[in-house]
């Protein structure tokens, strides 16, 4: 992506719910040359259960189809971005796994799109994608725009977590011995074990365990290992 000679406008989205906040989106998407968006975000805990939302202004018929025929399982445009954060464009080649889905979208005038994911330090996931009816979106106009519309992918994805959701509760302060010893758990460690390799006693051990555990809201030592790494807290 080359970024344009002058800066564009910070974007800066309005709103007090959800619905009004997606409505701003979308008007920016209009003003960058996109009829249709949508945005999807995912909080991953509780991690059996996490908690999706997505708002769209796709045609409602499209949107009944698409979720009648589970197209979210096959749709590549999804893959890509829970795999990836580099943006796509659409394309006959990227949709060849679920033709019948890109076949179907163009029937409900969604021919053309762009999309891009982000993950934040939380473990918050969204994605916007940006589609249109119109003309194919060009390698000119990419340079042009494509900052812009990264842009809007960062700020649509803390103006929606902050809007669809009381969101995660604030990163505990971990000290370092914590942050050490729920590593070693993370890697399957027994408290005798990691009192063996740090040169600590197993008690000592156990009293940094149940201070993380309690700090992170856990329920037992392996749960606050998998909370902090999702949080990104063991890095």
């Amino acid at each position: 992506m080359t970024k344009p000679n002058i800066a564009p406008r910070k974007i800066e989205l309005t709103g007090t719910t959800a619905e009004e906040t997606f409505f701003s989106i979308a008007t920016v998407a209009q003003e960058l040359g996109f009829e249709f968006c949508t945005h999807g975000l995912r909080i991953p805990v509780p991690i059996t259960h996490p908690r999706t939302m997505y708002l769209s202004n796709y045609p409602p018929e499209w949107l009944s189809h698409y979720k009648d025929k589970k197209y979210v399982d096959v749709d590549p445009t999804v893959a890509h971005g829970m795999r990836s954060s580099e943006p796509v464009v659409w394309s006959d080649e990227f949709f060849a796994s679920a033709p019948e889905l890109w076949k179907e979208a163009q029937e409900h005038a969604i021919r053309h799109g762009w999309a891009m994911s982000r993950r934040d330090s939380e473990g918050a996931f969204s994605m916007l994608i940006l589609a249109r009816s119109g003309s194919v979106i060009g390698a000119e106009e990419l340079q042009e725009k494509e900052w812009a519309m990264r842009q809007l992918v960062d700020v649509s994805h803390v103006a929606m977590k902050a809007r669809l959701y009381d969101g995660l509760p604030p990163n505990p302060r971990l000290n370092d011995r914590e942050i050490e010893i729920l590593r070693w758990t993370a890697d399957g460690k027994t408290a005798a074990d990691i009192a063996q390799i740090i040169g600590i006693s197993e008690r000592t051990v156990n009293f940094h365990i149940n201070q993380a555990v309690a700090k992170l809201g856990a329920s037992n030592k392996v749960n606050a290992a998998v909370r902090a790494a999702m949080r990104g807290l063991l890095w």
